[in-house]
């Protein structure tokens, strides 16, 4: 069975607070399966203080700058909350993310989670003839998430238009986004879209959490 990318982002993200934490990689804080796949998140175990200071809701971003020879490398992992006041003022997460980040104890620049994707299988989540527009369920790691569709594209890369109705795939002229981007004001130009319904073509889904 073939898999979405489902791209989800947080619209009460902006103005984000980043705050330096120290992380440990523990025994306690079990891995995820399809962690590894980007088929699910992994938990982050953190104190009811920490979480109102980052002002986080469910999700959780972990930021490192690795140097790889003579290179810089960002490391960017997003995780679901767990409320645990023996994290203290540590972000507790499971050992086995502790070679992505290079250690077992490091600092990191933490941050509520702005956007991220899972790769879901079609079979799990049935969202064919849903359109842009409608809302679904998404459950990680027992954290329920409200998703609005907000478009998509499909195997080729052609995007989802909301004003363009039905399963289709078609030429249309277009003075704008999605589909078009105009150098210059005024300019249009025909180009082919997919209509606002998902279907088995469709394998990348946007949304944004509802709440």
């Amino acid at each position: 069975m073939p898999e979405f990318k489902v791209v989800i982002s947080d619209p009460e993200s902006r103005n984000v607070k980043e705050v330096k934490v120290k992380v440990k990689a523990v025994d306690d804080v079990p891995s995820v399966e399809g962690e590894k796949e980007a088929k699910a998140l992994p938990i982050a175990k953190i104190s009811q203080k920490l979480k109102e200071q980052l002002n986080v809701d469910n999700l959780i971003t972990l930021q490192v700058i690795r140097q790889e020879g003579d290179k810089k490398v960002k490391v960017k992992v997003h995780f679901t909350v767990q409320v645990d006041e023996s994290a203290g003022d540590a972000v507790l997460i499971s050992k086995s993310l502790a070679e992505k980040f290079g250690a077992e104890e490091f600092e990191a620049i933490a941050y509520r989670t702005k956007a991220f994707q899972l790769n879901v299988d079609q079979g799990k989540l049935n969202l064919m003839g849903l359109k842009i527009g409608d809302t679904f369920n998404l459950n990680i790691n027992g954290v329920n998430l409200k998703l609005k569709i907000t478009g998509g594209s499909d195997n080729s890369g052609f995007p989802m238009r909301p004003d363009i109705s039905g399963a289709v795939k078609k030429k249309v002229l277009l003075a704008g986004p999605a589909g078009y981007y105009p150098v210059e004001d005024g300019g249009r130009r025909r180009k082919t879209i997919r209509g606002n319904t998902l279907t088995n073509d469709i394998v990348q889904v946007n949304c944004v959490i509802v709440r």
